[in-house]
Parts: structure tokens; C-alpha cells; sequence
């Protein structure tokens, strides 16, 4: 009986920890960019260690399709709520890095980039 208690509570316990370490929401997620309300590409979102990453996958444009491949988020971790900071996010025609938060509601990620006192944002859908 002993051993049986001691089991069940051991299989619970990594149960619990599995939970508190479970993958953020937007850990392999594939988003569609928009810019001007307008399709644009898509983008996966991957996790590791805690550290969010935005990868160009697809694109809608002759002009953008140099830059699938391209990692265009790097660095944006979870503040909790759907909320995200401390990123940056590239403009890959630009080729400019712009600091970035993010929040999460839904199938629906706004963004917003900023570079100095300027900021521009865009809503992405779940795909």
C-alpha cells in the first residue's frame, strides 16, 4: 500500500510541474501578417528556453519571397495575460529592427514596433 501512495503522489507531482512549465500560447503558432489590411506572409512563432522567435515562412509577393527564411522576431518573452515585451521585430524589406510588445486576445496578435519616439502597428490572424 505504501508504495502504491508513494506512486500515485510521485505521478501527480509530475503532473503538476508539467503544467507550470506548459508551452506558452504562442509556441508553434502560424500567424498571417497584414499590413494596410492587406495579407502580406506568414509567419511561425517557436519557444525555447522561454524566448519567443518569428520566422518568415511564406509570402505574398514576388518582392518578398528573398526573404522567406528569415527570422524577423527574436527575443520577446511573456509578461503573462497575453501580454509580451522585451523583442524586436525586423522589418525584412527595411531591413531595420524595431523594439516590439505584442498581446495576445484570442486568434488575434497586435504588435507594435517602436524606433525612438515613432511606433507602428499591425494586427496578425491565427492561421
Amino acid at each position: 500500500m505504501k508504495l502504491f501512495t508513494k506512486t500515485t503522489l510521485a505521478v501527480a507531482g509530475i503532473g503538476i510541474a508539467s503544467m507550470a512549465f506548459a508551452a506558452d500560447p504562442l509556441a508553434n503558432t502560424t500567424w498571417q501578417t497584414y499590413d494596410e489590411g492587406k495579407p502580406k506572409g506568414t509567419v511561425k512563432i517557436t519557444e525555447s528556453n522561454g524566448v519567443l522567435t518569428g520566422t518568415l515562412i511564406a509570402t505574398n509577393s514576388a518582392k518578398g519571397k528573398k526573404h522567406i527564411g528569415t527570422t524577423i522576431i527574436r527575443g520577446l518573452k511573456s509578461d503573462g495575460g497575453g501580454k509580451y515585451s522585451g523583442g524586436t521585430i525586423t522589418d525584412p524589406e527595411k531591413g531595420k529592427d524595431y523594439r516590439m510588445t505584442a498581446n495576445l486576445s484570442g486568434n488575434t496578435l497586435k504588435l507594435r514596433g517602436y524606433i525612438g519616439p515613432f511606433s507602428r502597428s499591425q494586427e496578425w490572424k491565427k492561421k
